[in-house]
Order: structure tokens, then sequence, then C-alpha cells
């Protein structure tokens, strides 16, 4: 196949093509997860039909320093600083008091079908993603090629007078979160007495910062999965405050197998009041686990807690017990 050089003029075929921004913001922030939703559209004339491989060729593009355009990858191979996908992942979209503009792939879903043969109308969904530095922009294209005989010719918008959209996006820079102050911890008494030595406290953790009262987390883990700190490092001493966790969107607690626990404590296995987006940390006290000396001195925290928050920034925080007294075991805090 050639590549012709003298393009037939692109209004002989179409009557639109246009890039829309299709999320509310044209902001992103680059940590390689959030994304910006972007619609491409083309129209036939009328006595003019897009075929399967024209459909398949739209795309985005990006244009250099020297005004020549190249299509924007649509996968990321781990240093593009701009990247698109054509399935939207579950982090939210930049916050932002704007209405969207119409998508029907917003949620969760995937950029339109290519259809099995001619048609004379057609939109396809990208969503890009970026790991540019902070304040970076970027100017986003439509692209198609358009097949006649043996040639192809190559079209972006902006080329031609007739179709002249563009989206420029920005990459936002990345909210600083620090410990406690961005967070929120609550705790909830779900079992046993809070002025006793048998109780289950339940603590709720998620980001506050000036945009959103909440930010919620997609994913989490912390490491070790658990602590424990007994009453007194004593051999007798059988009281016990035991930690552990659930991710967010789980109940299911997780614990230190490091840990020894003695034949009679059993760790509540599944969190009573867990919310939506946030990590559950579970505080058990008990008073008939036996003192075990490398459990205390060796799994007595802190805990690492890494998570990815509904935007796709990450976050990096620890939890310990309130200090090494004998109260100090019966509260959290983070740090």
């Amino acid at each position: 196949m050639t590549i012709a050089h003298q393009k037939p003029p692109l209004t002989d075929w179409l009557s639109r093509f246009e890039i829309a921004l299709t999320s509310a913001s044209p902001q992103l922030y680059p940590n390689a997860r959030q994304q910006i939703a972007v619609t491409l559209t083309i129209q036939a004339r009328t006595g003019k039909v897009i075929s399967r491989q024209e459909q398949e060729s739209l795309c985005l593009s990006v244009r250099n320093n020297t005004g020549q355009f190249s299509p924007l990858p649509v996968e990321d191979n781990g240093t593009a600083h701009w990247f698109a996908s054509a399935t939207r992942n579950n982090y939210s979209y930049y916050p932002s008091t704007a209405d969207p503009a119409p998508n029907k792939n917003e949620e969760g879903g995937t950029s339109a079908g290519v259809a099995d043969g001619d048609v004379t109308f057609f939109e396809k969904t990208f969503y890009v993603m970026s790991r540019a530095p902070e304040g970076s922009q970027e100017t986003l294209y439509a692209r198609v090629t358009r097949h006649m005989d043996n040639e192809s010719y190559v079209y972006n918008t902006v080329e031609d007078p007739s179709f002249k959209t563009s989206v420029g996006i920005t990459a936002a820079p990345i909210p600083q979160f620090f410990a406690p102050e961005h967070y929120t911890f609550d705790r909830t008494l779900v079992g046993g007495n809070g002025s006793s030595d048998l109780f289950i406290w339940e603590y709720s953790l998620a980001g506050r910062n000036m945009q959103l009262p909440v930010v919620t987390f997609r994913s989490a883990e912390m490491q070790p999965a658990g602590m424990i700190q007994w009453a007194d490092r004593d051999p007798s001493e059988t009281r016990a405050s035991h930690v552990g966790y659930a991710a967010p969107g789980q109940s299911e607690f997780h614990y230190n197998p490091a840990i020894r626990l003695g034949s009679q404590f059993q760790p509540t296995p599944t969190a009573v009041r867990p919310r939506s987006g946030h990590i559950t940390i579970v505080l058990q006290g008990s008073n008939n686990i036996p003192y075990d000396r490398d459990s205390a001195i060796g799994q007595g925290g802190p805990c690492v807690i890494t998570a990815i928050d509904m935007y796709g920034n990450d976050h990096r925080f620890r939890v310990r017990f309130q200090d090494g007294t004998p109260t100090g075991r019966l509260a959290l805090e983070l740090y």
C-alpha cells in the first residue's frame, strides 16, 4: 500500500470530525492512574461511508515542537508522560464543580465498539492518563485514516479549517497528605466494654483535604498486617490488645501470622461496621492471651499503611499504640 502525498479534502468525505472533553475537568493528577475522558466523533457526508478499517483507525494524536503529529500511545510502557486506554478504570475524575459532558461510557465501560461493516456515524471514547511533571500541558487531537483504493490518507483535527477542534489537558499538582491531620480516624466500640479488658474497637480510616471532606481509598495494605501489646512485659501477663485490618471494600480482617496468641483467644474475623472506601483497623482487647516475649518485642508495631485513594494518588503513613504504658494499648494513633 502506498501513502499518497496529496490528500483529498477531508470535507469531501466527512461532515463532522471532532474531539471533545467528556469528563468535567481538563486536569488530572499525574499518577498514571487517574483519567480524563475525551470522545472522538466522525460523521460521513451524504452518500459517503466510514469503513470498519477507518473506524479502527480513529485515535488520539499529539503534535511535537516541529508540528508533526503522532498517535498517542494506547498502552502504558512505564515511561510515557501521556498515554490512553479504551477502558474506563475505577478511579474518579479530577474533582470539579462543572458538569461533565454526556458520556455513555463514563462509569466502568469501554469505548464504542467497531461496527461489522460501513457506518455513517461513529464515535470512540479514550481515557487519558499521565505521569508528566506537575504543571505540564498537552494538546490532544483526533486522528483518522481514510482508505481509498490502494492509498491511505491520514488526517488530524486542526489540519483542515473546517475541523479545528482540540482538547488541552494539564497535569495538576498532587495533593500532599500528612498524618494525622489529613485523615479521618474515627473509632466505634462494636463489642465488649471500652472500660474493661474485653473490647473491640473499629477505626474507620480515610483521607481528607481542602477539596473534599472525605477522600476514600480504592486499595490499601498494612505491613505487618497487625501488632500486639501486652499490659506489661511479664511472663505471667495475659492482658493484651491485638490489631488487624480490612482493606477498602472488604470486611474480612487480616492479621499478623508472626504473633503467637495461644489457644484461647480468637481474633474477630470480620468487621461489624465497614464503611465504603475506608480502611478498617480493629483493636481487640483480651485477658487470655499468654505473654510471648518474641511477639512482644518483635511485633509491637508500628504498622505501615500504603494506600491508593479514589483519584489514584499514593498514601503512606503509620499506625501505632498510643504509648508503651499499660493504658497505652487501649487506643491507636496515626502518624
